[in-house]
Protein backbone atom coordinates (compact mmCIF):
# COMPACT_ATOMS: atom_id res chain seq x y z
CA UNK A 1 0.00 0.00 0.00
CA UNK A 2 1.16 3.48 -0.28
CA UNK A 3 0.65 3.77 3.38
CA UNK A 4 3.58 5.87 4.42
CA UNK A 5 4.29 8.45 1.79
CA UNK A 6 2.96 11.08 4.06
CA UNK A 7 3.55 9.30 7.36
CA UNK A 8 6.42 6.91 6.88
CA UNK A 9 8.45 8.98 4.44
CA UNK A 10 9.51 11.10 7.42
CA UNK A 11 10.46 7.88 9.13
CA UNK A 12 12.36 6.78 6.05
CA UNK A 13 14.55 9.84 6.52
CA UNK A 14 14.93 8.80 10.13
CA UNK A 15 17.41 5.97 9.55
CA UNK A 16 15.68 5.21 6.23
CA UNK A 17 12.88 3.36 8.01
CA UNK A 18 15.09 2.34 10.87
CA UNK A 19 17.80 0.22 9.50
CA UNK A 20 19.56 0.90 6.23
CA UNK A 21 22.65 3.02 6.84
CA UNK A 22 25.60 0.88 7.89
CA UNK A 23 29.08 2.39 7.64
CA UNK A 24 31.63 0.48 5.61
CA UNK A 25 34.30 -1.04 7.84
CA UNK A 26 37.63 -2.60 7.00
CA UNK A 27 37.62 -6.35 7.64
CA UNK A 28 40.28 -7.87 9.88
CA UNK A 29 41.33 -11.44 9.12
CA UNK A 30 39.90 -13.79 11.70
CA UNK A 31 37.50 -11.19 13.09
CA UNK A 32 33.88 -10.29 12.37
CA UNK A 33 33.37 -6.61 11.68
CA UNK A 34 30.43 -4.73 13.22
CA UNK A 35 29.25 -4.06 9.67
CA UNK A 36 29.13 -7.77 8.84
CA UNK A 37 27.24 -8.52 12.05
CA UNK A 38 24.71 -5.80 11.25
CA UNK A 39 24.18 -7.15 7.74
CA UNK A 40 23.52 -10.65 9.07
CA UNK A 41 21.08 -9.28 11.64
CA UNK A 42 19.10 -7.29 9.08
CA UNK A 43 15.94 -8.93 7.79
CA UNK A 44 13.42 -8.16 5.08
CA UNK A 45 10.21 -9.89 3.98
CA UNK A 46 9.93 -12.07 0.89
CA UNK A 47 6.98 -12.51 -1.47
CA UNK A 48 6.23 -16.02 -0.25
CA UNK A 49 4.06 -18.94 -1.30
CA UNK A 50 0.42 -18.54 -2.29
CA UNK A 51 -2.12 -18.77 0.53
CA UNK A 52 -5.89 -18.73 0.41
CA UNK A 53 -7.20 -15.58 2.07
CA UNK A 54 -10.66 -14.45 1.07
CA UNK A 55 -11.71 -10.84 1.30
CA UNK A 56 -14.85 -8.78 0.77
CA UNK A 57 -15.17 -5.11 -0.09
CA UNK A 58 -16.85 -2.50 2.10
CA UNK A 59 -17.34 1.21 1.59
CA UNK A 60 -17.27 3.08 4.89
CA UNK A 61 -16.41 6.70 5.63
CA UNK A 62 -13.41 7.75 7.67
CA UNK A 63 -14.34 10.09 10.51
CA UNK A 64 -11.04 11.88 9.91
CA UNK A 65 -8.65 11.50 6.97
CA UNK A 66 -5.72 11.76 9.37
CA UNK A 67 -4.95 8.57 11.31
CA UNK A 68 -5.39 8.91 15.05
CA UNK A 69 -2.59 6.41 15.69
CA UNK A 70 0.61 5.49 13.84
CA UNK A 71 3.04 2.83 14.98
CA UNK A 72 6.26 1.33 13.65
CA UNK A 73 7.60 -2.07 14.64
CA UNK A 74 11.16 -2.78 13.63
CA UNK A 75 12.34 -6.34 13.10
CA UNK A 76 15.68 -8.07 12.73
CA UNK A 77 17.41 -11.36 13.52
CA UNK A 78 18.70 -10.11 16.87
CA UNK A 79 16.93 -9.02 20.03
CA UNK A 80 16.94 -5.35 20.95
CA UNK A 81 17.06 -6.19 24.64
CA UNK A 82 14.92 -4.70 27.34
CA UNK A 83 11.35 -5.70 28.17
CA UNK A 84 10.08 -8.81 26.35
CA UNK A 85 6.43 -9.00 25.39
CA UNK A 86 4.12 -10.93 23.08
CA UNK A 87 1.93 -8.08 21.86
CA UNK A 88 2.24 -4.43 20.90
CA UNK A 89 -0.48 -2.07 22.20
CA UNK A 90 -1.67 0.50 19.64
CA UNK A 91 -3.91 3.56 19.97
CA UNK A 92 -3.79 3.64 23.77
CA UNK A 93 -4.48 -0.11 23.91
CA UNK A 94 -7.68 0.14 21.88
CA UNK A 95 -5.97 -2.13 19.35
CA UNK A 96 -3.18 -4.63 19.88
CA UNK A 97 -0.83 -6.26 17.41
CA UNK A 98 0.73 -9.69 17.66
CA UNK A 99 3.08 -11.26 15.12
CA UNK A 100 2.36 -14.96 14.87
CA UNK A 101 4.54 -17.85 13.79
CA UNK A 102 3.44 -20.47 11.29
CA UNK A 103 2.78 -22.93 14.15
CA UNK A 104 0.60 -20.44 15.99
CA UNK A 105 3.26 -19.29 18.44
CA UNK A 106 4.17 -15.63 18.89
CA UNK A 107 7.32 -13.90 17.71
CA UNK A 108 8.82 -11.99 20.68
CA UNK A 109 8.83 -8.21 20.73
CA UNK A 110 11.38 -6.28 22.77
CA UNK A 111 10.98 -2.73 24.04
CA UNK A 112 13.92 -0.57 25.00
CA UNK A 113 14.21 3.20 25.17
CA UNK A 114 10.75 3.68 23.66
CA UNK A 115 11.61 1.53 20.63
CA UNK A 116 9.91 -1.79 19.82
CA UNK A 117 11.69 -4.47 17.84
CA UNK A 118 10.66 -7.98 16.89
CA UNK A 119 13.18 -10.80 16.71
CA UNK A 120 12.60 -12.91 13.59
CA UNK A 121 14.45 -15.63 11.72
CA UNK A 122 15.30 -15.79 8.03
CA UNK A 123 13.14 -18.26 6.10
CA UNK A 124 10.40 -18.40 8.73
CA UNK A 125 6.82 -17.39 7.98
CA UNK A 126 4.86 -14.83 9.99
CA UNK A 127 1.43 -13.22 9.98
CA UNK A 128 0.06 -10.07 11.57
CA UNK A 129 -2.85 -10.24 13.99
CA UNK A 130 -4.74 -7.10 15.01
CA UNK A 131 -7.33 -7.23 17.79
CA UNK A 132 -9.96 -4.54 18.44
CA UNK A 133 -10.33 -4.23 22.21
CA UNK A 134 -13.29 -1.86 22.03
CA UNK A 135 -16.98 -2.76 21.98
CA UNK A 136 -18.27 0.13 19.91
CA UNK A 137 -15.54 1.40 17.55
CA UNK A 138 -14.82 0.25 14.01
CA UNK A 139 -11.31 0.89 12.74
CA UNK A 140 -9.50 0.85 9.43
CA UNK A 141 -6.04 -0.72 9.59
CA UNK A 142 -3.57 0.44 6.94
CA UNK A 143 -0.41 -1.65 7.04
CA UNK A 144 2.94 -1.57 5.30
CA UNK A 145 5.77 -4.08 5.34
CA UNK A 146 9.20 -2.76 4.35
CA UNK A 147 7.51 0.44 3.13
CA UNK A 148 5.09 -1.39 0.79
CA UNK A 149 1.33 -1.45 1.24
CA UNK A 150 0.15 -4.98 1.99
CA UNK A 151 -2.99 -4.53 -0.13
CA UNK A 152 -1.60 -3.11 -3.36
CA UNK A 153 2.19 -3.57 -3.17
CA UNK A 154 2.84 0.12 -3.81
CA UNK A 155 4.76 2.59 -1.68
CA UNK A 156 2.87 3.32 1.53
CA UNK A 157 0.44 6.21 1.83
CA UNK A 158 -2.37 7.12 4.22
CA UNK A 159 -4.47 7.85 1.14
CA UNK A 160 -4.63 4.11 0.52
CA UNK A 161 -7.44 2.10 2.03
CA UNK A 162 -6.92 -0.76 4.44
CA UNK A 163 -8.66 -3.58 6.27
CA UNK A 164 -11.76 -3.08 8.42
CA UNK A 165 -11.54 -4.14 12.08
CA UNK A 166 -14.92 -4.16 13.82
CA UNK A 167 -15.63 -4.05 17.59
CA UNK A 168 -14.19 -7.05 19.39
CA UNK A 169 -12.92 -8.40 16.07
CA UNK A 170 -9.65 -10.01 15.05
CA UNK A 171 -7.91 -9.30 11.75
CA UNK A 172 -5.17 -11.61 10.50
CA UNK A 173 -3.03 -10.45 7.60
CA UNK A 174 -1.25 -13.48 6.12
CA UNK A 175 0.71 -11.76 3.36
CA UNK A 176 0.77 -9.34 0.44
CA UNK A 177 -2.62 -9.44 -1.26
CA UNK A 178 -2.65 -10.78 -4.83
CA UNK A 179 -6.41 -11.01 -5.38
CA UNK A 180 -9.67 -11.12 -3.45
CA UNK A 181 -8.98 -14.77 -2.63
CA UNK A 182 -5.20 -15.09 -2.36
CA UNK A 183 -2.11 -13.57 -0.75
CA UNK A 184 1.65 -14.15 -0.98
CA UNK A 185 2.85 -15.26 2.45
CA UNK A 186 5.10 -13.09 4.61
CA UNK A 187 8.47 -14.81 5.09
CA UNK A 188 11.51 -13.30 6.74
CA UNK A 189 14.47 -13.09 4.37
CA UNK A 190 17.71 -11.28 3.77
CA UNK A 191 17.33 -7.63 2.79
CA UNK A 192 18.57 -8.45 -0.74
CA UNK A 193 15.88 -11.12 -1.21
CA UNK A 194 13.03 -9.00 0.15
CA UNK A 195 10.02 -8.06 -1.96
CA UNK A 196 10.81 -4.37 -1.40
CA UNK A 197 14.34 -4.76 -2.77
CA UNK A 198 13.05 -6.48 -5.92
CA UNK A 199 10.00 -4.34 -6.64
CA UNK A 200 9.90 -1.18 -8.75
CA UNK A 201 7.78 0.40 -5.99
CA UNK A 202 10.11 -0.59 -3.16
CA UNK A 203 13.65 -0.14 -1.91
CA UNK A 204 16.09 -2.25 0.11
CA UNK A 205 16.67 0.89 2.18
CA UNK A 206 13.19 0.51 3.69
CA UNK A 207 13.34 -3.10 4.87
CA UNK A 208 12.94 -4.09 8.49
CA UNK A 209 9.83 -2.13 9.48
CA UNK A 210 6.16 -3.03 9.86
CA UNK A 211 4.05 0.14 9.83
CA UNK A 212 0.47 0.59 11.02
CA UNK A 213 -1.88 3.56 10.72
CA UNK A 214 -5.34 3.43 12.34
CA UNK A 215 -8.43 5.39 11.30
CA UNK A 216 -11.83 5.43 12.96
CA UNK A 217 -14.73 4.59 10.64
CA UNK A 218 -18.38 5.62 10.70
CA UNK A 219 -19.94 2.17 10.66
CA UNK A 220 -23.74 1.89 10.75
CA UNK A 221 -23.48 -1.85 11.40
CA UNK A 222 -20.90 -2.23 14.16
CA UNK A 223 -21.07 -5.97 14.66
CA UNK A 224 -18.45 -8.41 15.80
CA UNK A 225 -17.28 -10.59 12.87
CA UNK A 226 -17.30 -14.31 13.45
CA UNK A 227 -13.96 -16.02 13.89
CA UNK A 228 -12.58 -17.13 10.54
CA UNK A 229 -14.76 -14.80 8.50
CA UNK A 230 -13.40 -13.13 5.38
CA UNK A 231 -11.30 -10.01 5.73
CA UNK A 232 -13.13 -6.79 4.87
CA UNK A 233 -11.22 -4.39 2.65
CA UNK A 234 -12.12 -0.71 2.85
CA UNK A 235 -12.71 0.82 -0.58
CA UNK A 236 -12.60 4.55 -1.46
Amino acid sequence: MKFLQALFRPFAVLLLLLGSLFLTACSIPGHTTPNAEANRAKLGTQWGEDLESRSTNLQLKRINEKPFAVQMLRYSATALGGERRTELPLANERVELRVLKENGGVWPIYRKGGVEQLKGKSGERYRLEYRNNTRTKTYEIVTTVDGLDVLNGQAGSVKNRGYVLRPGGVLRIEGFRKSRNEVAAFRFSSAADSYAANSDAGSAANVGVIGTAIFELADPVSVKPQEGSSACVQKP
